[in-house]
């Protein structure tokens, strides 16, 4: 027992400088962020968030577009990965079984493991022209006096599509984290809706309002993936710092804008402050919208397993 013990205690003390150093590296970016930022914040005051504007050559920044983009883009990308994950986890909990089953799983799986720039050149050369030729332009044609849809599509290339892209990208993290929430549900509740003689699609209603939790924090954990994506935005999102209700229209977003700007930055004054004051919004946003998703998800499962 004594020999158990101090292994216990050697296994605990050879984990503390892992774990030490994995906060310490997150503390180190946010004061680095927090650091870089400070410039610009106390210089240029609320006007550069309230403000869209980005020409470095006369010192003028606002943030305002980009910030826009991030979360429009987001919020489409969230609403694209709920309709396309939530049918995969009921797909692959209720229908599929077997081998079936696990095939589609690992494809699911590949499809996380998948560079995001693949996401990003497909989209670039199929999704927009996609979208824009069958999507886009006729949506503004029918509904173009409706500020959503007033610009006409050119390239394709805009906040939707971004934020479509994106969507599909962020599929398989929050189809894991549903399908492991409606599969851990105790067998008893699914028993017992069968046997009071549910069907199966009333059958999987109750069930998914038994994880709703859950279902709300892989959403809020989605979000927070989708703000910071790069790659995709970059190449998709039009790269334009107007800002307009348009979500037809070419935008910008913050992770795209640190990606195109930050190589010539520290040729100027506040360019590099005003690209770490960006991203230090959307670092805050992540981080608080992270603590919420794995809030509800660990109080949902301490519950739900009771």
């Amino acid at each position: 027992m004594p020999s158990a013990a101090r292994h216990d205690k050697l296994l605990f003390f050879s984990l503390v400088p892992s774990a030490v150093t994995l906060l310490g590296m997150l503390a180190a970016v946010i004061v680095v962020v927090l650091n870089g930022s400070w410039r610009s914040i106390a210089d240029f005051g609320l006007d550069l968030f309230s403000k869209s504007v980005w020409i470095p050559g006369a010192e003028r920044y606002g943030l305002l577009g980009p910030l826009i983009g991030s979360i429009t883009s987001s919020l489409i990308a969230v609403a694209v990965s709920l309709l396309l994950s939530l049918s995969f986890s009921i797909f692959a909990s209720d229908i599929l079984r077997g081998r079936a089953r696990d095939l589609a799983s690992s494809l699911v799986e590949l499809m996380g493991g998948m560079p995001t720039v693949i996401y990003a050149l497909w989209a670039a050369q199929y999704l927009a022209p996609a979208l824009r030729d069958f999507l886009m332009a006729p949506l503004h044609g029918y509904l173009g006096f409706i500020p959503l849809f007033s610009e006409e599509p050119v390239t394709g290339y805009s906040v939707f599509t971004a934020g479509v892209a994106m969507g599909v990208a962020t599929v398989p993290y929050v189809s894991f984290l549903m399908t492991e929430a409606y599969s851990i549900l105790p067998s008893t509740y699914r028993e017992a809706c069968l046997g009071i003689g549910a069907s199966r699609l009333e059958t999987a209603k109750i069930l998914l309002s038994l994880c709703r939790p859950a279902l709300l924090a892989s959403l809020l954990l989605g979000l927070a993936r989708a703000m910071g994506e790069t790659t995709i935005a970059a190449m998709t999102v039009g790269n334009s710092m107007k800002v307009t209700a348009c979500i037809i229209a070419s935008g910008y977003t913050v992770p795209a804008l640190v990606a195109s700007q930050f190589g010539d930055a520290s040729l100027y004054v506040y360019s590099e402050s005003a690209l770490y004051a960006a991203s230090l919004v959307i670092l805050s946003a992540a981080l608080a919208l992270s603590f919420v998703g794995l809030s509800l998800l660990s109080r949902w499962r301490s519950r739900i397993l009771v």
